[in-house]
């Protein structure tokens, strides 16, 4: 390997650990965007720059688009969050240092600040929400997820050692709800495709063995035929409302 080639590696290897601090500083995110802009130098082509993401997310860094960039959302999305965001120009902004002291007043189980605290962060949980966009749960359920997670989080910050650990203690909270959301959605989207499949194939099943008959069939006919169980033909069953245009339920 040439001297070029090795230097080129550990660059590489500077970047990657410079993404990942960078990106646990900035509450354990990162944007594609970002990404892009550290390894610019390198010309890194697409599939590279899905390992350096691969990387991040095997270290718990959630990789999504650019924080305020709302162009991708579907309409209605824009439409609400545009209109949430409004709403949440109504709460002020605290300075740093009256921020921190609420941080520490939260820590020690105070429930006023605990309750400031969390409308502090409310604009905290709408930049974790972009992240996470177009993964199939819209924007408001994200921030929705976000915001049961945040409430719950301010209660429990007594464990924690400095207010500056606060802000990823947070954070966390607030990502993992909205995985579980997203994972809960693909678990059923999965379980529906599952049972979508079953349904076709004992509909098939069932088309076969009518056209071979000339008429339609009972299930204890399809089940006779050993391709599907007669548990997934009662299942097809229950799940069409038993309309299953080539087997007759009624015999």
């Amino acid at each position: 390997m040439s001297d070029k080639n090795i230097n080129k590696e550990q660059e590489f290897m500077l970047l990657l650990q410079k993404t990942l601090k960078e990106a646990r500083e900035n509450g354990g995110r990162i944007s594609r965007d970002e990404i892009s802009e550290i390894f610019s130098g390198l010309s890194l082509d697409r599939s590279q720059l899905e390992q350096v993401e691969g990387y991040l997310k095997a270290h718990k860094i959630v990789v999504g688009t650019q924080a305020g960039d709302v162009d991708a959302l579907p309409e209605v999305e824009r439409d609400f969050l545009t209109s949430y965001m409004e709403m949440l120009d109504n709460i002020p902004e605290l300075s740093d240092s009256v921020l921190e002291a609420l941080k520490i007043s939260a820590m020690a189980g105070e429930h006023s600040a605990q309750k400031e605290l969390s409308e502090q962060m409310l604009r905290d949980v709408v930049d974790i929400a972009r992240l996470y966009a177009g993964q199939g749960v819209s924007i408001e359920e994200l921030i929705g997820a976000g915001n049961e997670a945040l409430v719950t989080g301010v209660r429990l910050l007594g464990h924690l050692d400095s207010p500056q650990d606060v802000d990823g203690e947070i954070g966390r909270r607030i990502m993992d709800s909205m995985e579980d959301l997203i994972a809960a959605m693909l678990d059923d989207n999965a379980m529906d495709r599952k049972m979508e499949d079953m349904v076709n194939l004992v509909a098939d099943k069932a088309h076969e063995l009518a056209e071979e008959l000339g008429r339609k069939v009972t299930p204890m006919e399809l089940a006779g035929e050993g391709d599907v169980t007669a548990e997934q033909i009662m299942e097809a069953v229950r799940l069409t409302g038993g309309k299953i245009e080539d087997l007759d339920v009624q015999t």
